[in-house]
């Protein structure tokens, strides 16, 4: 039934499912209250039929006072249905389950007022409400409240990447002596012929002339 009730899609009716992880008492609570909209909205709706079907069968100032009592009680049904869609169950599924309840006494006490037991099972809903505020039960914090949000694993710091291993430079080859320059003899001028031989020579190879 609830589902072909959710079909009809009305703008100021509440859906019957709500985020999957509410609290037992807030479940039980919303359930209550969606009933009740339904029962107000039906209430409502033969209150204004009624009233105005009065209007047209009177014949007494006394009789047209009550039926602009019932018109005005059905009027005011519809009026508390769109409220309590606003300010009961989005701020419920929102997890702002004390604004929820402020709102829900209020409309339970008019509830009383306008019919009996509509306030009635209203003011049953919020007393089922109030046991969220037992220490089992913590509000929300503000941003966790999305339907089906998983919640988020603290962050893990990555593992150290592996150092590249230091490449050594290669070997630098060792340095090839350097072969020896013949070192240059001495060289001498010939007083004679003016011929220059090495100085260990003892005479000119050229004249025979002794140094």
């Amino acid at each position: 039934m609830k589902h072909e009730l959710d079909n009809l899609n009305l703008p100021f009716m509440a859906k019957s499912a709500g985020p999957p992880w509410l609290p037992a008492p807030a479940v039980e609570s919303r359930e209550i209250t969606w009933w009740t909209q339904w029962l107000m909205g039906l209430l409502g709706l033969v209150y204004i039929i009624a009233g105005i079907v009065s209007f047209f069968t009177i014949d007494s100032s006394s009789a047209a006072f009550w039926a602009a009592y019932i018109l005005a009680c059905g009027v005011a049904y519809f009026i508390v249905l769109y409220l309590l869609k606003g300010y009961f169950f989005d701020n419920l599924d929102q997890g702002k389950f004390q604004i929820a309840s402020n709102w829900l006494i209020m409309f339970a006490i008019v509830g009383l007022f306008l019919a009996f037991v509509p306030g009635l099972l209203l003011l049953l809903s919020y007393l089922r409400l109030r046991d969220v505020f037992q220490p089992s039960y913590q509000p929300y914090p503000a941003g966790s409240y999305q339907t089906g949000a998983v919640p988020q694993q603290p962050s893990q710091p990555a593992p150290p990447s592996p150092s590249a291993p230091q490449q050594t430079p290669p070997p630098q080859p060792a340095e090839q002596p350097q072969p020896e320059q013949p070192k240059k003899a001495e060289m001498v001028k010939c007083k004679k012929c003016g011929v220059q031989y090495p100085s260990f020579m003892r005479t000119c190879p050229n004249c025979n002339e002794p140094r």
